[in-house]
C-alpha cells in the first residue's frame, strides 16, 4: 500500500516568531514537490516536522500506514572525523538505527520479555522494508555506478574530499528505501553527472517526495507540484501542475495584486 503522509494545521513557533502557522500539507503517491520561499522562512523546519524530528506547538502530522517509514535527508555541512562512511550510509538510509533494533528485539524474544513477539515482528518489518538484509551488496553496486571506490567505506568522513562527500551523500539517497522522502538541498555539490543521476533517481522511485533546492532548472524537471511558504503569513500554499505551472500562478497573482491598486 503506497504511503501517505497529512500535516493538519501544523505551526511551528521559537519563542515570539512563527516559523509555520496552520499548514495543511498531504503528500500522496505520484507527488514529487518542491518546497520554495525566501532563505531562512522554513523550509527545512517543515521537512523536520514532516519527519517528526521537530514537535509542532499545534496541529499534527501523521502517515498511513502507519508502519510506513519517513526519511528526512539533509545536507550535511559537517563532516565527522569518526564516523566512517559505511557507517554514513547505514545511519542515513535508517539501516543502522533499524540493525540496532533488530538486534534488540531478538535479545527481548530470547528473554520472554512482554510484548516481545510483537515487537520483533515490528523490526523485522522495518529492517526488511529498509533493504538491510542486501544493504551491503547495494552499497557497492551504488559505489560502482557512482564511479566511487569501495575502498572509501572504511574512510572517515572528514577525511574525504568535497567531490567524494558529494558522491557518497549521493549514494546515501540512492541506497535508501523510505516510504516517504524528504530531501533537504540534494542537490548542493553536485556536479553535471551527480545531478543527472539524481534526476534519473527521483523520476524512477514511486513513493512520495518533498525537496528543497535552490536549483530552479532541477526543480523544473522533477517536480509535479511546488509548496510555497509565504514570508508574511507563515502559510504554505500548494500549486500543482510542475514548476511552469507555480510560474504563471505567481505572474497572475502580481497583475491581480497591480489591478488592485
Amino acid at each position: 500500500m503506497p504511503a501517505t503522509l497529512t500535516a493538519e494545521s501544523l505551526s511551528i513557533r521559537r519563542g515570539a516568531q512563527t516559523v509555520l502557522e496552520a499548514v495543511d500539507l498531504v503528500l500522496a503517491a505520484g507527488d514529487r514537490l518542491g518546497v520554495v520561499g525566501p532563505n531562512g522562512i522554513g523550509k527545512s523546519t517543515l521537512l523536520m516536522s514532516l519527519a517528526g524530528s521537530i514537535r509542532p506547538d499545534a496541529g499534527s502530522v501523521a502517515v498511513t500506514p502507519p508502519m510506513a517509514t519517513v526519511g528526512y535527508l539533509p545536507q550535511e555541512s559537517e563532516r565527522s572525523d569518526v564516523e566512517t562512511v559505511r557507517e554514513f550510509l547505514a545511519r542515513r538510509t535508517g539501516v543502522a538505527a533499524a540493525d540496532a533494533e533488530l538486534t534488540a528485539s531478538t535479545h527481548a524474544l530470547a528473554a520472554e520479555q512482554p510484548g516481545a513477539t510483537d515487537r520483533y515482528s515490528t523490526a523485522l518489518d522495518r529492517w526488511t522494508s529498509l533493504g538491510a538484509a542486501d544493504f551491503e551488496a547495494r552499497v557497492g553496486d551504488v559505489l560502482a555506478d557512482l564511479g566511487t571506490s569501495e575502498s572509501l567505506l572504511g574512510s572517515t568522513m572528514g577525511s574525504l574530499s568535497g567531490g567524494e562527500a558529494a558522491r557518497i551523500a549521493l549514494a546515501s539517497l540512492l541506497l535508501s528505501r523510505f516510504d516517504v522522502l524528504l530531501l533537504d538541498e540534494p542537490t548542493n555539490d553536485l556536479d553535471l553527472a551527480g545531478l543527472e543521476r539524481l534526476e534519473r533517481w527521483i523520476l524512477s522511485i514511486d513513493v512520495p517526495v518533498a525537496l528543497v533546492s535552490h536549483d530552479r532548472a532541477f526543480l523544473s524537471r522533477v517536480i509535479t507540484g511546488v509548496v510555497e511558504i509565504d514570508h508574511h503569513s507563515h502559510r504554505a500554499t500548494r500549486i500543482n501542475g510542475g514548476w511552469d505551472a507555480f510560474v504563471e500562478e505567481r505572474a497572475h497573482a502580481r497583475r491581480r495584486a497591480q489591478e488592485r491598486y
